[in-house]
């Protein structure tokens, strides 16, 4: 169950990237599709940059906290984890889950870049 949960973190991203290829070659779009859909991710990004927005200059701390959000969360659930092993040792398995879990979480997004070969850039 505790590499199954891994395998699931980190293939699923890609598996669903390999369906979304797949399926656009076999049923294709045309090229102002592809445009349309482009231009509406570019948009969107557009609006949550907007949303996102401190407007001014907010103090170093709050920019670094929200830098490391991702890895805090992270080793706060590898943490968890840990302490489900330790106090209830009949859950090893759910304690284990919650220490691979944040492993997709952090590199998953990673992997999929570098298998589409934008990782290096």
């Amino acid at each position: 169950m505790i590499l199954e949960s891994l395998l699931a973190s980190t293939a699923l991203p890609m598996a669903m990237d390999i369906v979304k290829q797949v399926t656009t070659k076999w049923f294709g779009l045309s090229i102002d599709d592809q445009i349309k859909i482009e231009n509406a991710q570019v948009e969107k990004m557009k609006a949550l940059a907007q949303l996102d927005n401190p407007y001014g200059t907010p103090s170093q701390w709050v920019v670094d906290l929200r830098a490391s959000f991702r890895y805090l969360g992270s080793i706060l659930i590898i943490f968890i984890g840990i302490g489900v092993i330790a106090a209830v040792p009949e859950q090893i398995e759910a304690g284990l889950s919650l220490v691979t879990m944040p492993f997709g979480f952090i590199f998953g997004e990673r992997l999929v870049l570098g298998m589409k070969g934008m990782g290096n850039k």
